[in-house]
């Protein structure tokens, strides 16, 4: 499965997150990789529509939370080696 050098970064910025207790929204995945707030949207939807990640439910600030799944996992895994 070929990802795109975005979705990548996208992954490992959410694989980092393990040992945090919330889950990033779309915003912070974009503001903490050096974006504009609406960045990782498209690749949040993408990665989502092929099971790399999931929707969690609602941020405290009405956006929506993500995790990475293991096919997201093993899709990064394979991206690195």
């Amino acid at each position: 499965m070929k990802l795109t050098a975005s979705q990548v970064k996208v992954l490992r910025y959410m694989a980092s997150r393990l040992a945090k207790y919330t889950h990033p929204t779309g915003p912070e995945i974009s503001m903490e990789l050096g974006h504009v707030a609406y960045w990782a949207a498209g690749k949040l939807a993408s990665l989502e529509k092929r099971g790399l990640v999931e929707r969690l439910g609602l941020s405290s600030s009405g956006a929506i939370c993500f995790r990475i799944t293991p096919a997201g996992r093993n899709a990064l895994d394979k991206e690195r080696g």
